[in-house]
């Protein structure tokens, strides 16, 4: 009985540490105008910088897993958390000078350190949680997107009244004081021996192999949507920069029930089956968006279903991943699995910034569309499970 105390505290603090993992990274997008313009560079530029820093993200969760295993995962956490935190000063020094590089090389570095959280908070989870695991997967989720759903608006008009760099300054500061915060308060599982195993080990699953592949469709979509939706808004559909980021924030609010909804169900009907009705109410949303007459109605849609949908698969797909991956092999396995959505994923956003210049942003929506529709018929050919997930 005193063990689910503790497994409450622990997903608490990961919750936590989840959304401001992700808050560093949605600072960007609401503020896109603005840092465009006090840097004198174009949306390719910052669409390369992103993409860089994405794959960057994506990369080091190879190095997360591992790292979990080798030195506990709660130490594992608090060091991603500090040193993600300590360089947004730098942004100052970016802003006072103009300095696109530094601007470019501080979001580098704070991605590098805060890639290695997700393969070792979902293998903590997966270990925490011995029942039910697409629920905590999900609980996990909504506690992340709790806080995100605030960053966007939050940084928007810190950015807008104290200047761009005064916002990663605060999401920093919040996120060096929570890693002193979980370092105390969070506590340990109980470490079991495995032999060692490597990324290669992991690669040998192939299980796994689908939903890999299906991850990086998701990516692909993913990162381009999460970088120029506001822009989106603004350019295309003449909305007000302060609105825009209000509709990417209720965006993000209609993740919180449907990261709760996605973990709910995957524990009641299957990953698998929430994976397809996920994908599909995706490509629904990015339709909707692009192609209704009328255009309110279609931003509307889009904000609700694609909220819904996006983060109602996460917890579904987490947990298939950890149903499919052995015990041993886990940590390598979820560092595979972010290194597919967020680094090879990221590409998007250097090739939508592209379009987005040379074409519009119509165009480059109309290429993540695509990638939606190829996640959708991915989604098909996922592998259901033998043993139920509702007892793993």
């Amino acid at each position: 009985m005193e063990e689910q105390p503790k497994s409450n505290r622990n997903l608490a603090l990961l919750g936590a540490a989840h959304s401001l993992n992700h808050s560093l990274f949605v600072i960007t997008p609401p503020l896109l105008s603005l840092i465009t313009t006090s840097l004198g560079v174009t949306n390719f530029e910052i669409g390369l910088v992103s993409t860089l820093a994405s794959m960057v993200y994506g990369a080091g969760a190879l190095f997360g897993g591992p790292l979990g295993d080798r030195i506990g995962e709660v130490k594992a956490i608090a060091i991603c958390l500090a040193l993600s935190g300590l360089p947004a000063p730098l942004m100052l020094v970016a802003g006072f000078t103009n300095g696109f590089y530094v601007y470019a090389a501080t979001l580098t570095l704070m991605a590098a350190w805060a890639s290695l959280y997700h393969p070792i908070a979902n293998s903590f989870i997966s270990k925490v949680f011995k029942v039910k695991v697409p629920e905590a997967m999900g609980i996990h989720g909504v506690g992340g997107t709790l806080g995100v759903v605030l960053t966007p608006t939050a940084a928007w008009f810190i950015g807008a009244y104290f200047g761009w760099p005064w916002a990663f300054i605060f999401f920093g500061t919040l996120t060096v004081l929570l890693a002193i915060v979980f370092a105390k308060k969070a506590t340990h599982v109980e470490k079991l021996n495995h032999d060692e195993t490597t990324i290669f080990d992991a690669f040998r699953i192939r299980a796994l192999w689908s939903v890999l592949v299906l991850n990086i469709a998701i990516g692909l979509f993913m990162k381009g949507v999460e970088l120029f939706f506001p822009t989106y808004l603004k350019t295309n559909r003449g909305i007000d920069p302060m609105w825009a980021s209000v509709a990417y924030t209720l965006l993000l609010t209609f993740g919180v029930p449907g990261q709760w909804i996605g973990g709910k169900m995957a524990s009641t009907i299957s990953s698998r089956k929430v994976l397809i009705a996920t994908m599909a109410g995706i490509c629904v949303a990015l339709l909707a968006l692009l192609f209704l007459p009328m255009y309110f109605v279609g931003i509307a849609i889009f904000i609700a279903l694609y909220g819904l949908s996006f983060y109602a698969h996460q917890p579904a797909l987490n947990a298939l991943t950890g149903v499919l991956a052995p015990y041993g092999q886990r940590g390598a396995v979820f560092g595979i699995y972010f290194f597919t959505s967020f680094g090879i994923g990221s590409i998007s956003q250097l090739i939508a910034g592209y379009l987005a210049d040379a074409y519009g942003l119509d165009v480059a929506f109309y290429l993540l569309t695509i990638f939606a529709v190829t996640a959708l018929l991915l989604s098909f050919r996922l592998p259901e499970p033998k043993n139920s997930e509702k007892n793993h």
